[in-house]
């Protein structure tokens, strides 16, 4: 797996990862503002793009996903939660942050936890980690882990507009900490700086909390 981190977009510091195979075969992960720089990247690495992976429905992450697959004919894949988010822009939270208009995404292939997505050869597994969203997922592709708004660098995302719920949030923060701990993964947050799974597990005070209120 290769992969190129596009620096943080617009006005939320969005980050953006383009994954792909030796055959040059590639996703997406989320699509915030300005689809123009996303496919200059894009056409720079020479990647086929096959699929946009969103982690959930907000805006800031689903911004220029209609224009690129109009460009590239790549497939949206969100949570089936999130669905409607890609076109309703009081949920995705456009009006509520007074934004421009999100141009809708008509036609997206849902997921569900424990799915598997392919593109060429990449597999990525689809863990449902609703709390931001009630549609928020991470993509796991080997030892990475792409965790949209649901854990950061020494945070967690916040819970406090529309669809977000802290006791869910804190329940999939559980799951994380639980989850496969042989492997070493590396995590790249929605926001912010990469880190990994062990160390958040070991200094994330928001991990730890729901790692001592499920009694893990």
């Amino acid at each position: 797996m290769l992969m190129h981190t596009i620096p943080s977009m617009g006005p939320f510091g969005t980050n953006c990862y383009l994954v792909w195979d030796d055959n040059m075969d590639g996703v997406l992960i989320d699509a915030p503002c300005d689809p123009g720089q996303i496919m200059a990247v894009i056409y720079e690495k020479g990647v086929y793009l096959k699929k946009i992976l969103l982690t959930h429905g907000h805006c800031d992450h689903i911004a220029a996903a209609a224009q690129i697959m109009r460009t590239t004919g790549a497939d949206c894949v969100i949570h089936e939660n999130d669905l409607k988010k890609l076109t309703n822009d009081d949920s995705n939270l456009t009006r509520y942050f007074n934004l421009p208009p999100t141009e809708p995404v008509t036609s997206a292939q849902t997921v569900q936890d424990g799915d598997v997505i392919t593109a060429g050869t990449l597999e990525f597994e689809v863990l449902h980690t609703p709390g931001h969203t009630s549609g928020s997922v991470c993509y796991i592709c080997g030892d990475v882990m792409f965790t949209g708004d649901t854990l950061f660098k020494g945070s967690m995302g916040r819970t406090d507009m529309y669809d977000g719920n802290e006791e869910d949030i804190f329940s999939s923060l559980a799951v994380l900490y639980a989850f496969d701990t042989a492997t070493p993964y590396k995590i790249y947050p929605g926001h912010g700086k990469p880190s990994t799974l062990d160390e958040e597990r070991r200094s994330n005070q928001y991990m730890l909390y729901a790692a001592k209120k499920y009694s893990i």
